[in-house]
């Protein structure tokens, strides 16, 4: 199924460990950058949780941002270590009164600030952590993909109504393209009635014209190749697999044999529709930015 890049999960889930809550973000980009914000304590699993991610999410700027409140029973081992807060206590009052400052300078504020530098006690039982950790994951996650499918669907039914639309222009171009020649043929014989007196020298320098104009402005196979990259297009628009990459490629190509028509026709009508079809196309080309 075809999802947006733009995104947003939130989930709260509580244990007997405390409470976890976590707002998944994610925005357009053309590959896949996971950053989050994760309680220090709990850093230990970064790598696990980008692998979940990365499970769930191909292509985007993703952000995770935790929020860990311990359980009254779970909060002391969050706590500073005390005799680290003592001996740090003592050693910055030390350094104050080397410096000439009052010891009373050390407020707890301060020693606090400081503790956070310090190396903390690794979790003896990371299971309970896990499992609070990941079910928080995997619920903000199912939010998350429920959004990103909506808007991709959403995206989907404006691409297509945006594709056929490309198509009826490409149908009146297919109508026109035969009478292209002829009314070339028809302009550059009056031209040449012009300049020459002679009727056989005017067919036969006609005939040479009419011949190299007809490999210059046939415009034949770029209508065939527009149109199946139209119908490959919304093709892969059902897929289920990431496809904005897919459709990128796809949309250049389209752009692509859209120039050549519009460059090679010698008709007004043509030109327009191909001014039409590429105004369609850099339309489309702006939501494929945001599909993953």
């Amino acid at each position: 199924m075809t999802r947006s890049m733009t995104g947003f999960g939130r989930a709260d889930v509580s244990s007997k460990l405390g409470k976890l809550s976590l707002e998944i973000s994610t925005i357009n980009k053309r590959f896949l950058e996971i950053n989050m914000y994760l309680p220090k304590r709990l850093s230990f699993l970064e790598n696990e949780i980008r692998k979940r991610v990365e499970k769930n999410i191909l292509r985007g700027q993703v952000l995770l941002k935790f929020e860990f409140y311990p359980s009254e029973k779970n909060l002391i081992s969050f706590l500073p270590d005390v005799t680290y807060l003592k001996n740090l206590k003592k050693g910055w009052e030390k350094v104050s009164k080397d410096l000439g400052y009052s010891k009373n300078d050390i407020s707890l504020e301060f020693i606090i600030d400081k503790a956070k530098y310090l190396p903390e006690e690794k979790i003896k039982d990371v299971q309970p952590f896990k499992k609070l950790i990941f079910d928080t994951i995997n619920l903000a996650m199912k939010n998350l993909l429920e959004m990103r499918s909506k808007e991709g669907r959403a995206l989907v039914i404006d691409i297509e109504k945006r594709i056929n639309k490309i198509k009826k222009e490409l149908l009146s171009i297919k109508r026109l393209a035969p009478n292209a020649k002829k009314k070339f043929e028809k302009k550059l014989k009056e031209k040449l009635l012009n300049l020459f007196k002679e009727t056989e020298e005017i067919d036969d320098r006609l005939l040479r014209e009419a011949a190299i104009f007809a490999d210059k402005v046939d415009i034949a196979e770029e209508i065939t190749r527009l149109d199946s990259h139209l119908k490959q297009f919304l093709v892969f628009l059902k897929d289920k697999e990431a496809i904005g990459r897919k459709l990128e490629f796809l949309l250049q190509e389209c752009l692509r044999e859209t120039n050549t028509i519009a460059s090679k026709a010698s008709d007004a009508d043509i030109s327009k529709a191909s001014v039409e079809i590429k105004d369609e196309l850099e339309k489309i080309k702006e939501q494929l930015q945001n599909i993953e």
